[in-house]
């Protein structure tokens, strides 16, 4: 059949010639994938009647594939979908602020966006564009990275509320939300822009201070849930971000 022809000219084209040869492999392998989702449409229109399976790669030219978009194909976020990016970017931080009340207390169905998860959009989005071998990221490819970004953002942020509510809120029942605000803005002020200190240090110093040990630690897994203080070495370091 056609699909088998061609799957034997990309092996054929593994030859000497890496340019030539991966150049070669990149559009038979392209060819293979649109053919296979004609015969998949032309499956389904049919009733499915003649039942046809879509051709699927072997991993050596699936490898070479990929080799051949990571060498030669470099895109970049065309004009229409950076403003998308930059307008969906915007849009989610404000609405982390109205969820959160602008009093700082929190709100576990919040997505909190940092300008690092920014740049990893941008990241995914190009590398969407370079599975397609096409030369800019569209409004689509953004489209796509903004949702698994909030599928696996939201998930992470769900566990981390669970585990919130569990060792921290319920043990600092007794702090009220004014109290929470007061200890995150000891943490401002002791905390500079892009600083990393120590998480034991803080806390001391918050307690010489008379706040609570349970307060500052819900206020901190608060910060750090909108997004505002980032924790490293496994929790020991904070890093405040904006």
């Amino acid at each position: 059949t056609e699909h088998t022809n061609t799957m034997d000219d990309v092996n054929d084209n593994d030859g000497s010639d890496n340019n030539g040869s991966s150049s070669r492999i990149a559009e038979q392998a392209m060819k293979v994938a649109k053919a296979a989702v004609v015969s998949s449409s032309s499956s389904s229109s049919a009733g499915g009647s003649g039942e046809q399976h879509p051709q699927r790669l072997d991993i050596h030219t699936l490898k070479k594939y990929v080799q051949y978009c990571r060498a030669k194909c470099a895109p970049r976020l065309s004009k229409q979908a950076s403003e998308v990016l930059s307008s969906a970017y915007v849009k989610i931080r404000d609405d982390v602020r109205k969820k959160d009340g602008g009093n700082g207390a929190g709100n576990n169905n919040a997505v909190p966006i940092t300008v690092r998860q920014l740049e990893a959009l941008v990241r995914i989005s190009e590398s969407l564009a370079k599975m397609r071998l096409a030369p800019e990221a569209t409004t689509d490819d953004v489209a796509e990275a903004l949702r698994l970004f909030r599928v696996s953002t939201m998930a992470a942020s769900n566990a981390d509320a669970q585990s919130v509510q569990s060792n921290i809120v319920a043990a600092a029942s007794g702090n009220s939300g004014e109290d929470v605000q007061r200890i995150e803005a000891f943490l401002r002020s002791r905390i500079a822009v892009q600083s990393v200190v120590s998480r034991k240090r803080i806390v001391e110093e918050a307690a010489a201070q008379g706040y609570d040990f349970y307060g500052v630690a819900r206020a901190i897994a608060v910060m750090v849930m909108r997004g505002e203080v980032q924790e490293k070495s496994q929790g020991r370091l904070l890093k405040r971000i904006i």
